[in-house]
């Protein structure tokens, strides 16, 4: 059974264990099939192929506890790797996942630093594979609330689906996305950072700027004059 079929009947109270079990080993083999497919087009360095084995890490990253540090350094390697091949959705995810200096106010971390660099610099390159968005990203700043979704015991498939489901982005969706990781991740007295929010503005002017860097740089405007 689909799984948009098997939430739906979650919903409506008409779904049984046995049936649950059996989709979701349906589900498993399916995946498993498309995972293996993945995994040749990537070893023949498709970036694409890469970005998407990266975020299905993502994924079980977020869900497997017990193994999510293996998980989730195995999404950056190849989140890294899809980067280094061209691919802007590896570079914006790259930073904005894979960064853990900025978490700890380290923002001289020569890591955050390249991390940095990598994305200002594929932001102002064409992507090569421009043809393939939009792509899944497990989180955005501009597109994705990001408040926790409340669990219901009783739909565990709903809560799991409105959770971890990823969100297609467009290209022009990273490009702000990126912008705004750029611009809350560099340093806030360089001017490049508000050109980097300026870019936002353009790309997406209903981005909803979670960190209010909007306001903040309005006040510093204010301050200055």
């Amino acid at each position: 059974m689909p799984a948009h079929q098997l939430i739906d009947r979650e919903q409506q109270g008409k779904i049984d264990k046995f049936t649950m079990s059996r989709s979701i080993q349906e589900a498993t083999k399916g995946l498993e099939a498309y995972e293996d497919e993945l995994r040749k087009a990537s070893a023949g360095g498709h970036g694409v192929a890469t970005y998407l084995l990266a975020n299905l890490d993502d994924g079980r990253a977020a869900t497997l506890l017990d193994v999510h540090e293996a998980m989730h350094a195995n999404a950056c390697a190849l989140y890294q790797s899809a980067s280094d091949q061209g691919l802007i959705a590896g570079a914006v995810i790259v930073l904005r996942n894979c960064d853990e200096a900025s978490q700890r106010y380290k923002f001289d971390d020569p890591e955050l630093l390249r991390k940095h660099s990598q994305l200002a610099r594929a932001l102002e390159q064409p992507d090569l594979y421009s043809d393939y968005y939009p792509l899944p990203a497990r989180g955005s700043y501009c597109f994705k609330d990001s408040q926790v979704t409340e669990v219901e015991h009783q739909q565990p498939l709903t809560t799991m689906r409105d959770t971890y489901q990823p969100i297609a982005l467009s290209l022009e969706q990273f490009r702000a996305d990126g912008y705004y990781l750029l611009a809350l991740k560099g340093d806030i007295v360089n001017p490049k950072v508000r050109g980097y929010l300026k870019q936002v503005q353009m790309l997406a002017p209903d981005c909803l700027d979670p960190s209010h860097l909007q306001s903040l740089f309005k006040k510093m405007e204010r301050k200055s004059h």
